[in-house]
C-alpha cells in the first residue's frame, strides 16, 4: 500500500535567491516596487481560516448522513423502458442545433475560477478545500514529521509509518480495509518525506465521507497489530533494494548525506535493517503520540464541497481525540548546516554516473523564491535519445551545448529540492567513463556562459516554467499536494497567477547573480559506477570555480 506520489508544483518551485559576494560581487537584482512584490513566497497573504468547532453527535445522525454502499450488489431487472437516443438517424457531417440554455442556468462565461478555503478545528487541525466539480476527489493528510525531525531514538520510523499505512485500526481489520477501499475503487497511498509524511486517498465524490475516516485513522486509531508490523519488517531490505536499482534517487540520498553531514537533513530518509529493532508497535505509538499531534495535521481536499468536508473531518477527530503538541521550532530542533563533500561509490557499471549539487540557501521561503526556479529551466537537460517538441527542453543550454556537441554524455540534467529553510541544486549526468574528467570542464563552461544570456532564451524558460504549472495544477492530485506542501514549509499558499508574477520579475541579472551565489561554494560531488577516470575533489572545485560568468 505505499508507494511514492507525484511531484506537485510546489516541489518545482522550490527555488531562493539571497545577496553574495561570490565572485567579489554583492548580487542584488534590480526590481521596480511592483516587481519586488512578487519575489517570494512572503508577498503572498497568509490564509484566512474559518473557524470550525468540534461537537460530539449521536451515532445514529450520523449513520443516517453516510452514502449508502452496495458492497455486494445484487443485480437488478432490466428496464423495459428505453429513453429514445436524440442522435439516432443522425449522421456525422450533420450539423446539430445547440440548445439554448434555459431560464436560470449557469452562464459559463460568468463562471468563477474555483477558490481555495481554509478552515481550522478548534483542536488545531487545519483544513484546505477547493471544489472544481469533478467526480473524483483527491484527499491528503499531511503529518508536519519526517526523518529530519526524528530524534536518535526514532531513526526510521517515520518510513515505518509509511509501510504500516492502511493496516487495520478501530474502525476495520487490514483485510476489511482493503476490501472497503476495493469496493469504493478508490486509490490510496503514503509516502515519506524529510519534513512530511502525506496519505493519500482518490476516490468518487460521494464517497469521501467513508474515505476521510479511513484515511485518518492511520494518525488518529491505527491498531499497530504485532502480526502486521512484523509482516512489514520484510519490506525494509526490499525498499533498499528497490533503491539502489534507481541510480538517480540513491545518488540524490547519498547527495544528502555528504551536503548536510552531520546535520537532520543528513538523516536517511528510508528506514535500514540495522532500524529493525526500533521497528516495534510501542516505538511507532510513542512516535505517533510526540510528532503526530493535531496542530501538526493538514488535511487537504480538491474536488469536494468546503462545508461537507469540514463537518466530516470535525466528525472524526471528535469520535479519536488526540491533545495538541507544543508547536514546532523547527529551526531550534533541527539546524542544518551544509558542508559539502564527496561520495565515491565504484560500482560494476558501464557508465560514470556524476550528480554535483550546491546549497540554495534560505530554502522555500528565500526572498527569491522563482530565481532558481527559471535558472532550472534555462538550464533543462535531458537524455541524448530523448524526441523533441515544444516543451521537451529542446532549446535549453545543457541539451543544446553539452547534449548536441558531446556525443560521450549520455544524458545531463539540472535539477532541485527545497526544504523550509534551504535546498540544493543539483546537476545529474551520465557520461561515459574515459570522459568524466571532461565533463566537469563542459559544465564549468555552462555557467560561465549564463554571463550572456539571450532574451528569447530567457523568455522562453519563464514561458515553458508558466505553463508547466498551469499544466500540472490541473492533475488534482497534484493540486491537493501542492497546497499541502506549501503550508508544512510556509503556511501560505500561492496561486499559479501569483507564482507566475514572481517569475516575470525575474530579470537576467537575477540568473548571472544566482550562479554566482552558489558556484563559489564547496560542491557536493558524488560518483558511481566507472569511476577511475573522475577527478580528485579538489580538482572538480577549482574547475568549477572557474565557471563563475
Amino acid at each position: 500500500m505505499a508507494m511514492a506520489c507525484s511531484a506537485s508544483v510546489a516541489s518545482r518551485l522550490s527555488r531562493c535567491f539571497v545577496t553574495t559576494q561570490g565572485c567579489r560581487t554583492t548580487a542584488r537584482a534590480a526590481l521596480s516596487g511592483d516587481q519586488r512584490r512578487w519575489v517570494g513566497v512572503a508577498s503572498l497573504q497568509p490564509p484566512n481560516y474559518v473557524k470550525v468547532p468540534i461537537s460530539v453527535e449521536e451515532p445514529e445522525a450520523i449513520l443516517s448522513e453516510m452514502p449508502e454502499l452496495v458492497l455486494s450488489p445484487v443485480p437488478s431487472a432490466p428496464s423495459t423502458i428505453a429513453s429514445p437516443n436524440p442522435g439516432s438517424g443522425i449522421t456525422l457531417d450533420t450539423p446539430i442545433a445547440i440548445q439554448q440554455p434555459s431560464a436560470g442556468a449557469t452562464d459559463v462565461a460568468n463562471v468563477s475560477m474555483p477558490e481555495t478555503r481554509f478552515a481550522e478545528l478548534s483542536n488545531g487541525v487545519r483544513i484546505a478545500a477547493v471544489d472544481r466539480q469533478g467526480m473524483c476527489a483527491s484527499i491528503g493528510l499531511f503529518v508536519g514529521t519526517g526523518s529530519r525531525y526524528e530524534l536518535p531514538e526514532f531513526e526510521g520510523v517515520s518510513h515505518m509509518l509509511e509501510l504500516m499505512a492502511f493496516r487495520s485500526s478501530a474502525h476495520l481489520s487490514h483485510l476489511r480495509t482493503l476490501k472497503t477501499l476495493e469496493q469504493l475503487g478508490a486509490a490510496v497511498s503514503c509516502r515519506v518525506g524529510r519534513e512530511d509524511i502525506l496519505y493519500q486517498c482518490d476516490v468518487l465524490r460521494e464517497y469521501v465521507p467513508v474515505a476521510l475516516p479511513l484515511m485518518l485513522s492511520n494518525v488518529l486509531c491505527p491498531s499497530l497489530v504485532s502480526e502486521e508490523v512484523a509482516a512489514a519488517h520484510e519490506h525494509i531490505a526490499e525498499v533498499q533494494l528497490q533503491l539502489e536499482e534507481n541510480v538517480e534517487g540513491f545518488l540524490s540520498e547519498q547527495m544528502h548525506s555528504a551536503a548536510f553531514s552531520g546535520s537532520a537533513l543528513a538523516r536517511p530518509l528510508y528506514a535500514q535493517e540495522q532500524d529493525l529493532p526500533r521497528f516495534t508497535p510501542e516505538t511507532i505509538r510513542a512516535y505517533i503520540d510526540q510528532h503526530c499531534g493535531p496542530n501538526r495535521l493538514i488535511v487537504i481536499g480538491v474536488n469536494v464541497d468546503f462545508n461537507e468536508f469540514c463537518k466530516w473531518t470535525s466528525r472524526s477527530f471528535a469520535e479519536f481525540p488526540r491533545p495538541a503538541l507544543p508547536v514546532l521550532d523547527r529551526n531550534a530542533v533541527v539546524p542544518t548546516v551544509y558542508v559539502g563533500g564527496d561520495i565515491r561509490l565504484e560500482k560494476p557499471n558501464p557508465l560514470c554516473h556524476l550528480m554535483i549539487g550546491w546549497e540554495i540557501q534560505g530554502g522555500w521561503n528565500g526572498a527569491s523564491l522563482a530565481t532558481f526556479t527559471v535558472l532550472q529551466m534555462l538550464l533543462g537537460g535531458g537524455g541524448s535519445f530523448s524526441t523533441g517538441g515544444p516543451g521537451k527542453g529542446m532549446h535549453t543550454r545543457l541539451y543544446t551545448d553539452v547534449l548536441n556537441r558531446h556525443h560521450w554524455v549520455e544524458s545531463c540534467q539540472a535539477n532541485s529540492v527545497m526544504y523550509t529553510d534551504t535546498g540544493l541544486f543539483t546537476v545529474y549526468s551520465t557520461v561515459v567513463p574515459q570522459h568524466a574528467g571532461e565533463f566537469i570542464t563542459v559544465l564549468a563552461r555552462i555557467f560561465s556562459g549564463l554571463g550572456w544570456l539571450k532574451p528569447e532564451e530567457v523568455q522562453r524558460a519563464k514561458n515553458a516554467l508558466k505553463s508547466g504549472i498551469h499544466m500540472n495544477l490541473e492533475t488534482r492530485g497534484v493540486m491537493m499536494e501542492d497546497v499541502g506542501r506549501q503550508l508544512i514549509m510556509a503556511g501560505r499558499v500561492g496561486t499559479a497567477q501569483e507564482f507566475g508574477r514572481m517569475i516575470d520579475a525575474v530579470t537576467d541579472k537575477d540568473l548571472v547573480d544566482a550562479v554566482r551565489q552558489f558556484i563559489v561554494q564547496k560542491p557536493t560531488v558524488v560518483s558511481y559506477g566507472d569511476i577511475g577516470k573522475v577527478p580528485s575533489y579538489e580538482q572538480i572545485s577549482k574547475t568549477l570555480a572557474k565557471g563563475c560568468p
